[in-house]
């Protein structure tokens, strides 16, 4: 008996109905060691289990030890899958969006403004609600999620457009998606061109969407999109995103219609949602990323085009402030300044307060007295940015106000660190 031809049959069924191995393993009440040894062709699956892992793979026993065709099954089990729908719309989903968000929207154009309307549409559904969430439900998982990403903590500088707007460039995708999914107890698949071929993630995004669950990816915008529905098998996605004039065409509803660009250079991923499971990322593991996002400066990996990054962006702005000119121009031409520093100073940090205050009413007084003077320290440089309007025409002043405003962000990025070393320590 080839062991190893029967490993390789047992992937190939198992990648086929959109498990991994610690899915399958927990699904049988088993190890996901034990499920690489089948695959690795080193052990066999126990007779016991044989009856339940053929009903999970949606074949037969017979078929799992077939040696001489084992690509015919993955075949059949495809041809079984296009029972889905050729097409499929959850035309209820908020709509969310960079340029127009809708009134009551939160949400900056975003990863965590995309995963949290997934699961918030995912919940609903689960629990046989509607899937047109309230957007106070979306808002309050957005700011979780701009904490457990980290991407509350983050800042950036680019030289050459003087534009900083782009945050969730300072962490790596992946890595986000992954804190967000095991905090909120979340099987899931994060699929590319390097684990996956082309038609399995074109038939898990069916699979997904047919049951009623939205997927996040990148593939229509080079961005985020939120997937709300296919076409024509899943080769042409319908959803939302920030870029709405990318649109091939757009549908009754206001969703973008495009090709699926699965053969993009640029890797495309799908983030696919699966079952609860336990939470295997704690509030302590969050404190501990977010000093690590804190912390990244210049130099650090996967900062693409941009010259500085954290408190060397920072920096950056608080030198450039020694130009007079470069002040006038750069804080008051096309609302540059709330667009850079407040975007992602202020209003991250106003994002991430949701989270630090639902964790004091949890835990106890000390860690409450911290997100106090957490809340205090925010007010304090929001006032003081809003307070610069008054100074637009005197220049002078108006530079030098800029150049201490900055200098207080820098300052208020060091205090942040301390408290969450504090709480760190409390939890």
């Amino acid at each position: 008996m080839d062991t190893k031809q029967i490993g390789q049959n047992i992937a190939a069924l198992r990648k086929s109905n959109g498990y991994t191995q610690e899915t399958l393993a927990e699904k049988l009440n088993i190890s996901p060691q034990a499920v690489s040894k089948w695959e690795t062709g080193v052990g066999l699956p126990e007779t016991s289990l044989l009856v339940a892992l053929s009903d999970l793979l949606h074949t037969t026993i017979d078929e799992i030890f077939q040696l001489d065709k084992p690509k015919n099954n993955i075949v059949d089990f495809r041809n079984r899958n296009l029972a889905a729908p050729n097409a499929k719309l959850l035309n209820e989903i908020p709509r969310i969006s960079r340029w127009n968000p809708p009134p009551g929207c939160d949400m900056y154009y975003s990863m965590p403004a995309m995963i949290a309307e997934a699961l918030c549409c995912i919940e609903a559904y689960e629990k046989g609600e509607s899937i047109n969430v309230p957007m106070s439900v979306l808002n309050n998982k957005y700011y979780d999620l701009m904490h457990i990403t980290g991407m509350g903590y983050g800042f950036l500088w680019n030289d050459n457009r003087q534009m900083v707007e782009e945050l969730w460039q300072i962490n790596d995708f992946e890595e986000m998606a992954s804190n967000a999914m095991r905090y909120c107890g979340r099987d899931y698949l994060w699929l590319k061109q390097s684990n996956a071929t082309k038609d399995e993630m074109r038939r898990t995004l069916v699979w997904s969407l047919t049951n009623n669950r939205p997927v996040v990816t990148n593939m229509c915008c080079l961005e985020f999109n939120i997937i709300t529905g296919y076409e024509d098998n899943g080769n042409m996605l319908i959803g939302y995103t920030h870029c709405e004039e990318c649109a091939t065409r757009q549908n009754e509803y206001g969703m973008f219609v495009n090709p699926a660009r699965w053969d993009e250079e640029t890797e495309p991923w799908i983030l696919v949602i699966g079952d609860k499971i336990e939470p295997s990322f704690s509030d302590k593991d969050t404190m501990e990323y977010a000093l690590s996002v804190l912390d990244k400066n210049t130099g650090e990996p996967n900062h693409f085009h941009y010259d500085a990054v954290g408190d060397d962006g920072l920096r950056k702005w608080f030198s450039a402030c020694e130009s007079l000119e470069w002040v006038q121009d750069t804080f008051t031409k096309g609302d540059m300044y709330v667009q850079a520093l407040y975007m992602n100073t202020i209003y991250t940090q106003k994002c991430i307060l949701s989270y630090f205050k639902k964790l004091a009413e949890r835990k106890d007084a000390k860690i409450n007295h911290i997100v106090a003077l957490m809340t205090i320290a925010i007010g304090r440089i929001e006032g003081e940015r809003n307070s610069l309007g008054h100074l637009e025409n005197e220049p002078e002043k108006y530079a030098a106000a800029c150049r201490l405003h900055i200098e207080n962000l820098i300052k208020h990025r060091e205090d942040m660190r301390g408290w969450i070393k504090e709480i760190i320590e409390l939890l």
